[in-house]
C-alpha cells in the first residue's frame, strides 16, 4: 500500500529541523564598507608614521630591472626622490577598489617619469616606443607590516615592495651607498652565476641579467640595487638552490647571503668575443678618411632627397620580428615621419683574442636592406666594415673590463679604421 504523508507533517518536520539547527555566525564582525575603511586607515597610518621615509623598489618593464624611489608620506602629500636625488612633492590618495589602492593621482615629475610613454631613456635606439619604462601609477596593497608594504601594479601587475628607511639614515646616505654598489657592477660587461660547480654565463643590461641556462636557453633575472648588493625581483632556482639576492663584498664579487656556494662573478672575455656579443653604434667622425669616402657616396644621395639615416648598429639586432635577431649592420632610415629598418647580414670569425674576420652575406639581408642598397647605396656604408671576401680587423679598446669604444684596424689596409661606440648615436652622418 502506498504511504501518503500529510503536507502539514512535512512542514512541521522542517520547522523542527530549522529550530534545532545551531545559528551560523557571520564570518566578519563588520560590514565590508567598514572593513575597507579600516584597511585604508591602517595603511595611511603606516605610510605616515615612518618619518624617515620608505624605499620603493619600483619595477615597470622587467627586462630593465628595478629602480629605487625614496618616498615620504605626510598627510595627503608625498615627497619622492630618485636615484639622481631629484625630488618632487605631489598629492596621493588611498581608496577602495577591490581592496585598498594607493594612487599617485597628481603629476609628480619624479614618479611619473617612469610611466611616461614618451620617455626614450629605456630604448636601445633612442626612439620612443610608446611604452617608456611601462610603470604604474596605481597599486593594489597586497600586505602591510612594519617591515614592508607589498603592492601590485593595477595595470601591469608588477610586484612593488616598499621597505622602511632606517631611522637616522638620510636619503643621501642611502642613495650614495646604493649607487656605489651599482657602479661596482658597471665596471664589467659580462658575468657568471656560479652554483656549486656549474657556471652560467650572463650579460648585464640596465638592471637585468640575461642568463644562459644549461639547456642553452636565455632567461632574464631583473633586480634592484640596494646598499647591500642586488635584490632579485623574484627567487631564482638553480640546482636546487633558491637565490633571492647577491650581497656585494667589495672585491668584485657578489655572494648569495644564504648559500655559500652561490656567487655572481665578473668575467673578462677576450676583446673579439666582447665585440661580437654586444651592440655597437657607428658615426661618421669615428671613421678614417678612407672609410668616410665610402660613406660619402650614400650621404650624397640621402642629401639629394632630403632623407637621413637615423642610426647604424653593428651586432646582433632585431629590426624585423619575422626574421628575429641577425648579426650585421642594422639601420633605420627616415622618410618623413616613417622609419624603415633593415639589416645587412654579416658572418664573423674570431681569430685569437683580438682579431675578427667580417664577411658580408647579402643573400641573407633582412628587408628593407636590399631596397636601400639599390636606392641609397647602403652597400657603400658596409663596404669598409665587411665584404663578401671578408675583412680581417685588429681590435683595440679603451677598457678591456668594460669597453665603451672599440677601434677596428683593417689588417690588409691600415688606412681603413673604424671606431664603434657603446653609447647610442643618433644621425650618424652628422657626428
Amino acid at each position: 500500500m502506498r504511504k501518503i504523508f500529510p503536507l502539514w507533517l512535512i512542514a512541521l518536520a522542517a520547522l523542527l529541523v530549522t529550530a534545532c539547527t545551531p545559528e551560523v555566525e557571520d564570518k566578519f564582525d563588520q560590514s565590508s564598507a567598514k572593513r575597507a575603511e579600516e584597511s585604508i586607515a591602517q595603511t595611511q597610518q603606516l605610510l605616515t608614521s615612518n618619518k624617515a621615509g620608505w624605499v620603493m623598489h619600483y619595477y615597470g618593464r622587467l627586462d630593465l630591472g628595478g629602480y629605487n624611489l625614496l618616498c615620504q608620506f605626510d598627510g595627503d602629500k608625498v615627497t619622492i626622490s630618485d636615484e639622481e636625488s631629484k625630488t618632487a612633492t605631489s598629492h596621493y590618495k588611498l581608496e577602495q577598489s577591490a581592496g585598498t589602492v594607493l594612487s599617485f593621482d597628481e603629476y609628480n615629475e619624479v614618479f611619473h617619469y617612469y610611466s611616461d610613454p614618451a620617455v626614450t631613456d629605456f630604448s636601445t635606439d633612442g626612439k620612443s616606443d610608446g611604452k617608456g619604462f611601462n610603470g604604474d601609477l596605481e597599486f593594489r596593497v597586497i600586505s602591510t607590516s612594519a617591515d614592508s608594504i607589498v603592492m601590485e601594479g593595477k595595470k601591469h601587475g608588477d610586484r612593488i615592495v616598499m621597505v622602511p628607511l632606517e631611522a637616522g639614515s638620510s636619503w643621501k646616505d642611502y642613495m650614495d651607498k646604493t649607487l656605489a654598489v651599482a657602479d661596482s657592477m658597471a665596471d664589467y660587461n659580462n658575468f657568471a652565476i656560479v652554483v656549486d660547480r656549474d657556471t652560467l654565463p650572463a650579460t648585464l643590461d640596465y638592471r637585468c641579467l640575461t642568463v644562459t641556462g644549461k639547456d642553452g636557453k636565455d632567461f632574464s633575472v631583473p633586480f634592484v640595487v640596494t646598499p647591500k648588493g642586488y635584490s632579485l625581483y623574484e627567487p631564482l632556482d638553480i640546482n636546487g638552490k633558491t637565490i633571492k639576492a647577491f650581497d656585494y663584498n667589495g672585491a668584485s664579487e657578489w655572494k648569495d647571503p644564504d648559500n655559500a656556494n652561490v656567487a655572481l662573478v665578473p668575467v673578462i672575455y677576450p676583446l673579439n668575443k666582447q665585440f661580437v656579443t654586444n651592440l655597437w653604434c657607428l658615426k661618421y667622425s669615428g671613421l678614417s678618411e678612407r672609410a668616410q669616402a665610402y660613406w660619402d657616396i650614400s650621404y650624397a644621395i640621402q642629401e639629394k632627397y632630403k632623407e637621413d639615416t637615423r642610426y647604424l648598429f653593428l651586432g646582433n639586432y632585431e629590426t624585423n620580428w619575422l626574421y628575429g635577431k641577425n648579426y650585421g649592420l642594422s639601420f633605420s632610415h627616415v622618410y618623413g615621419n616613417t622609419h624603415y629598418e633593415g639589416t645587412l647580414t654579416i658572418d664573423y670569425e674570431l681569430i685569437g683574442n683580438d682579431e675578427v674576420k667580417m664577411t658580408y652575406v647579402p643573400q641573407r639581408n633582412v628587408p628593407n636592406a636590399s631596397w636601400y642598397i639599390r636606392n641609397y647605396r647602403y652597400d657603400a656604408i658596409i663596404y669598409p666594415i665587411a665584404t663578401e671576401k671578408g675583412r680581417t680587423f685588429k681590435l683595440s679598446c679603451d677598457n678591456l673590463r668594460h669597453p665603451t669604444e672599440i677601434t677596428m684596424t683593417d689588417v690588409d689596409d691600415p688606412t681603413n679604421v673604424i671606431t664603434v661606440y657603446q653609447d647610442f648615436v643618433s644621425w650618424p652622418f652628422y657626428y
